[in-house]
């Protein structure tokens, strides 16, 4: 009976999991742009006129918290800064030199957006879509 009870704590610990925000990588759509080392690519559209983008799942990271303040170091300490005027609901705006960045943040999953025109038209129709 305990060794049932050792595999159900360590399934529940799994299933549970948050991220360890310790390593960094760069994302598939823009490399100076870091994304967690954990997330695993769901999606991603290149090379569209409009825009390019890739879906993240991250377990363990919450909508309703907004950018995790670890995550959000690790961007500023790439050399990304928020546009905070531009931001959008759950949609974050960085720069880097003239490189735009969006980061929308889902439950259990994010999406790294770099848009190609229109800007606010790219955040609307991300925002609608969701």
């Amino acid at each position: 009976m305990g060794l049932v009870w050792v595999i159900l704590l360590t399934i529940t610990g799994c299933a549970s999991s948050t991220p360890s925000w310790t390593k960094f990588e760069g994302s598939v759509v823009e490399k100076s742009f870091p994304v967690p080392g954990e997330a695993s690519i769901t999606e991603t559209a290149l090379n569209n006129s409009r825009m390019d983008y890739v879906h993240y799942s991250l377990s363990g990271i919450k909508e309703s918290d907004s950018v995790p303040a670890e995550y959000q170091q690790a961007i500023s300490e790439w050399g990304w800064t928020e546009q905070e005027d531009q931001n959008s609901g759950t949609t974050h705006v960085y720069k880097k030199d003239k490189v735009i960045v969006q980061l929308t943040i889902h439950d259990n999953s994010f999406t790294v957006l770099v848009p190609k025109q229109d800007r606010k038209t790219v955040i609307q129709g991300l925002e609608s879509s969701q």
